[in-house]
């Protein structure tokens, strides 16, 4: 949150929680989802924790202009 419409690659979010080198990002892939479960409208369509396809995740700020 703290960067807003930065990508993240899957790798990055594993080893910055986990604090070891990434070794099954689909833990990540897990992780987002359940994240957006709690978070999202409708986690089907995110508006917070968005995919950037082929390279990571993003949080988008909805109240922040662009």
């Amino acid at each position: 949150m703290k960067n807003p419409n930065r990508v993240f690659t899957s790798d990055e979010i594993y080893e910055y929680v986990w604090h070891e080198d990434a070794i099954d990002t689909k833990t990540v892939t897990v992780h987002i989802r359940r994240i957006r479960e709690k978070i999202e409208i409708n986690p089907n369509k995110p508006t917070y924790l968005q995919v950037a396809w082929v390279i990571g995740y993003k949080f988008v700020d909805p109240n922040r202009r662009k």
